[in-house]
């Protein structure tokens, strides 16, 4: 499905739950890197975000 989505769009960027460290070594062995953190999620709730993203994605 990535591989679909990086065809589709270029190099990706995704939120992830910080507290689920499985999605996060999902993403890293896609090559994602953290480049910023969000103390809360999009709706306000204090769930720590992690912003990653691929090289070249903006």
């Amino acid at each position: 499905m990535i591989e679909f989505a990086q065809k589709q769009k270029g190099p990706l960027a995704v939120d992830v739950n910080e507290q689920n460290p499985q999605a996060c070594r999902f993403y890293e062995a896609q090559g994602f890197v953290t480049y910023d953190r969000s103390e809360l999620d999009s709706s306000g709730r204090p769930f720590p975000l992690l912003h990653m993203r691929q090289p070249g994605a903006p």
